[in-house]
């Protein structure tokens, strides 16, 4: 009689064990180490890039710290889950020492396979990246999330004082040839794959509707949405609350539409936690959104 060994399916250890296994390769400066933690399909992802590599070892040491872990899903075979890690870079020669945007904590979303008894990242998309000093800390302001030789829009930089932003953090830049986005989240939920609520803002270089008040109709004309209101409607301008279900958890949002001399504008909350935003919160938000209004109006 034959007794066959039963394949052993992923465990959270050892994906954790993976990502300290990968995080210390790059410490060790081992770009054979990095790549083997990849699959072999996988291994031209712009990460592994040997001459990206071994341009960052040849100039810097750098300590890595893993911050943070969520699993997500995970199966016999499959797993996806993500990852902060912090890493502060020093350089080899001293005198090349210099202000720079080096340092950084920044969360990926991986997925994983097992494949005849080993492990291996099959995605590794990076989707939060906050700067921080020499010590650790966050840098100020929007300077945490604005990639060196990048500057951020004029109206994205004049909308954000007139909202109250003590409890969040920006988490999340992106720059394209026509537009931007800035993303907060919860001081707490920086490296949240999906945090619990959001404040945004994109900026585009011009409304593709031919007006705000018929971009307005299209967006609360969607039909996934639950429930849809103007709550206020100017030429250039709009407030708009919806509700709607993802994967059966209830978001409330409240979205303002604004075009400008600079652009046109969507800033949004969004409060993700399966029920409506409490009250008080709502009229917060909303009161700094007809205030924003008002004032971009009368400039």
């Amino acid at each position: 009689m034959f007794f066959f060994k039963k394949n052993k399916g992923i465990t959270k250890e050892e994906l954790q064990a993976l990502v300290e296994g990968l995080e210390q390769a790059y410490m060790d400066k081992d770009e054979e180490g990095l790549s083997k933690r990849f699959h072999p399909d996988k291994r031209g992802m712009s990460f592994l890039n040997h001459f990206q590599l071994m341009m960052t070892f040849q100039i810097y040491n750098i300590k890595s710290e893993i911050l943070e872990f969520e699993l997500l899903s995970m199966d016999a075979t499959k797993a996806v889950f993500t990852y902060t890690r912090k890493h502060i870079h020093t350089c080899i020669n001293p005198a090349d020492e210099r202000e720079e945007k080096r340092n950084q904590i920044i969360s990926y979303y991986v997925e994983a396979v097992k494949e005849n008894g080993s492990i291996w990242i099959t995605r590794y998309s990076p989707y939060s990246t906050i700067f921080v000093d020499k010590k650790g800390d966050f840098l100020s302001g929007v300077d945490a999330v604005i990639p060196p030789g990048e500057e951020i829009n004029s109206g994205i930089a004049r909308f954000i004082p007139y909202f109250q932003l003590d409890s969040y953090v920006p988490a999340t830049f992106h720059i394209y040839s026509n537009s931007q986005f800035i993303g907060y989240y919860p001081l707490g939920e920086y490296h949240r794959y999906e945090p619990s609520h959001t404040f945004t803002i994109n900026y585009f270089d011009k409304i593709e509707a031919s007006s705000v008040e018929k971009h307005t109709a299209d967006y609360i004309s969607q039909e996934t949405l639950l429930t849809a209101q103007v709550l206020h409607q100017t030429v250039n301008s709009s407030i708009v609350e919806t509700q709607l279900m993802n994967n059966n958890v209830l978001e409330h949002e409240l979205v303002t539409s604004l075009l400008t001399k600079d652009g046109f504008y969507m800033i949004r909350f969004l409060y993700d936690k399966g029920e409506p935003i409490p009250p008080e919160e709502r009229e917060k938000w909303k009161r700094e959104m007809v205030t924003l209004i008002e004032k971009e109006h009368s400039s």
